[in-house]
């Protein structure tokens, strides 16, 4: 078995899947570990592949970290940031739904 942190040190993000790295940041904690898995979080806001979580929280250093409600559309962190971003890379888009919680929209011909 491949240990998650061992390799996140040699390939970066693409070892944590999306809703993994999102569900982290919803429930806060992402910003509460060190490491190879925060900087994977902070890296998935600053490329889009994540958004901020519907409340805030307080990080590893006490800082508090906005909620995605917090922040203008189009800035880091917000859905329209990160789909602009996703949209440039040919990324499925990311879709919240009625309770707030985002996923990637399905790619299915359904």
């Amino acid at each position: 078995m491949i240990d998650p942190e061992y390799q996140a040190a040699h390939d970066g993000l693409n070892t944590y899947p999306v809703a993994f790295i999102q569900n982290l940041i919803e429930n806060g904690e992402g910003w509460q570990s060190e490491g190879a898995l925060s900087k994977a979080v902070a890296r998935a806001l600053e490329d889009g592949t994540c958004v901020l979580g519907t409340v805030a929280h307080r990080d590893y250093n006490g800082r508090v970290v906005p909620a995605r409600g917090d922040v203008e559309p189009g800035a880091k962190g917000s859905l329209a940031y990160a789909n602009r971003l996703r949209a440039e890379r040919g990324d499925p888009q990311l879709v919240e739904a009625a309770d707030g919680t985002v996923s990637e929209a399905s790619t299915d011909p359904a």
